[in-house]
């Protein structure tokens, strides 16, 4: 079922670099040590839930003659566990508690950004909605932008809003797979 697991030298769909690819990391030490976060992640359980509409046992099971088994484990580890971005954020400028969210001001999208706000909390993949940031948590911005030939909205996060933009966080060394495009897929 599996072909050869050698590294393609042109471009490959994604699926096919689970065959070479190195396992998903795991938290680094400064962050699973973080005392900061880990008290708040302990005092508000319901905040940090993981759900993932994936039976992961199922899909582990699916891929039990997988070539690469360290990638495998550490995809079903992320579903179980939760995924690490890769993200350096052990700047001691970095503020305990970093609002950066901007106030909507057009009608048309707060009451957008509500209801998906509300489905997503329903659909368990948005936490309750809480008073204030807590320690060790980031706000990023929430805006609205409309669906390019049509009259509807889109939810869209800045990952690069400043200050200490989420961005920034993430080595580009470290992002290594390329996503499908057309050429790709046919």
């Amino acid at each position: 079922m599996w072909d050869s697991v050698e590294r393609p030298t042109e471009n490959t769909v994604l699926a096919d670099t689970s065959l070479y690819t190195d396992p998903l990391p795991r938290p680094p030490a400064n962050e699973v040590l973080n005392e900061i976060a880990l008290n708040t992640i302990r005092n508000n359980p319901h905040l940090f839930s993981i759900t993932t509409p994936i039976n992961v046992d199922r899909f582990e099971t699916l891929l039990n003659s997988h070539p690469n088994q360290s990638f495998v484990q550490s995809v079903c580890t992320g579903f179980r566990q939760g995924f690490w971005p890769r993200a350096l954020i052990d700047n001691p400028e970095i503020p305990i508690i970093l609002d950066r969210s901007r106030k909507l001001h057009d009608p048309q999208h707060l009451a957008f950004a509500c209801e998906q706000r509300d489905k997503e909390i329903a659909e368990k993949r948005f936490s309750p909605t809480f008073p204030a940031l807590l320690p060790g948590m980031q706000c990023v911005p929430v805006v609205v932008v409309p669906k390019p030939h049509t009259n509807k909205f889109r939810l869209a996060v800045d990952h690069s809003a400043e200050p200490f933009p989420l961005n920034s966080f993430i080595d580009r060394r470290d992002v290594k797979i390329k996503m499908d495009d057309l050429h790709d897929l046919g």
